[in-house]
């Protein structure tokens, strides 16, 4: 403290004070005897009066100093008072103070120990909230951004359905629409059969795995305008039997990845007076039906038989509209369905002749197949022995088109 002083420093001042005020009086002692003396003849009655009173003076002035010397050493002592001694020689003060010290010093640590654990874990729960909060943000502008891309996508699609509807009621009304229905197709045509034709269950199939294609040797054997590969979904024969058909798939196929979506007009799978080998899958394997030739113009299934058709006929419909289908949400693929049970989108049909057997085509089918029975090789040709060779006089044309995989049903009422 400041204001502490020495004991040892405060006595010595007391003494020295001490000593001081004895030479006053003895001063004095000696003025009053001076005065007193008959032999002061020298000295005049007015001089020892002005001594006189400057001693009284210098004694007042003196008193006053005295006095506060005397309050000084007072105020100084009581700080010293108050403090306890230092007892060197006395361990047990000491231990009992540095035991009180770190007492205090590990009470303030274990609270300075909680409020940081405690503003950590406020801190750790703070950023939970804010990793949550960007995650939802994150979550919502992507949704935003989706829906804003569905939006777009289902505007492009109005776009494009508002041009194929302009476009249907232009030819309507150009008298170029021709509309039928399979029973009526199939009782109107008129085509000459082709000696005894099989029966579709008597021909052995060349491969029970839906996905294999049309070998490439068997490919390089055929000798009219190209092949047909196509599924019982997407051809329809006349109860009489394989001689007649029919292909139903559809006017327009959307695609996803074209301008961000766009429709576009299909192609036929095979063009009016070309000949093509049809392969087929009756829904257990691939057979080999011979060679046909489209009959004539196509035509669009009327709005009464559409509304008649199957829900899994039209969902197969539905598929065939829309190429990259992983592209597309199930919502619009349900809208395309509507859209055929509507009459917004229409369904087209041509038909196609059988006219030929090649055998030679189909033998190659089966050269070199190894997951085929023997029997069913064997089993090729036991119905077609009379047919030698190839039956029209078509020349092989190297420059064929690639077999159609269009996916429409069969229509099982046609008769």
């Amino acid at each position: 403290m400041d204001n502490v002083m020495d004991p040892e420093l405060a006595a010595e001042m007391v003494k020295l004070l001490g000593q001081e005020l004895k030479v006053v009086r003895s001063q004095l002692r000696e003025a009053e005897q001076r005065t007193g003396t008959p032999t002061s003849d020298v000295i005049s009655t007015s001089a020892q009066s002005q001594r006189e009173e400057a001693l009284r003076t210098e004694i007042v002035t003196l008193k006053v100093e005295n006095a506060s010397l005397r309050q000084e050493i007072s105020r100084l002592q009581e700080p010293t008072a108050n403090m306890p001694l230092k007892m060197e020689s006395d361990p047990s003060s000491l231990a009992a103070q540095y035991s009180a010290s770190m007492d205090a010093i590990r009470k303030e640590l274990a609270d300075a120990i909680k409020d940081k654990n405690t503003a950590t874990l406020e801190k750790e729960k703070t950023d939970e909230q804010l990793a949550e909060l960007t995650s939802v943000r994150e979550k919502y502008r992507k949704l935003k951004a989706s829906k804003r891309e569905c939006q777009e996508v289902i505007d492009e699609l109005r776009a494009q359905l508002e041009l194929c509807i302009e476009e249907r009621e232009q030819r309507a009304s150009e008298g170029k629409v021709l509309r039928s229905d399979p029973p009526t197709f199939f009782r109107n045509t008129e085509y000459p059969t082709v000696g005894d034709q099989p029966n579709p269950g008597d021909i052995p199939m060349y491969s029970p795995i839906f996905s294999m294609g049309i070998p490439r040797t068997a490919r390089t054997h055929c000798r009219c305008d190209g092949t047909l590969r196509l599924e019982r979904d997407v051809v329809m024969f006349a109860r009489s039997g394989i001689a007649l058909g029919l292909i139903v798939r559809p006017t327009h196929q959307y695609n996803p990845q074209k301008n961000s979506g766009a429709w576009v007009r299909v192609r036929p799978d095979i063009e009016l007076g070309q000949k093509k080998d049809l392969c087929y899958h009756d829904g257990h394997g691939w057979k080999y039906l011979g060679t046909y030739e489209r009959t004539g113009e196509s035509f669009l299934l009327t709005a009464e038989h559409t509304k008649k058709l199957s829900n899994p006929r039209m969902e197969a419909m539905a598929r065939d509209t829309v190429l990259f289908r992983d592209l597309i949400p199930p919502s619009q693929m349900r809208m395309v369905e509507r859209m055929y049970w509507d009459g917004v989108l229409e369904i087209e049909m041509f038909g196609i002749r059988r006219i030929a057997y090649d055998q030679e085509f189909a033998k190659q089918l089966f050269e070199r197949r190894k997951d085929l029975p023997k029997n069913a090789k064997d089993a090729t040709f036991t119905g077609n022995k009379r047919k030698r060779g190839f039956e029209t006089d078509e020349r092989h044309d190297f420059n064929r088109q690639k077999p159609s995989t269009s996916v429409v049903k069969e229509e099982s009422s046609a008769s």
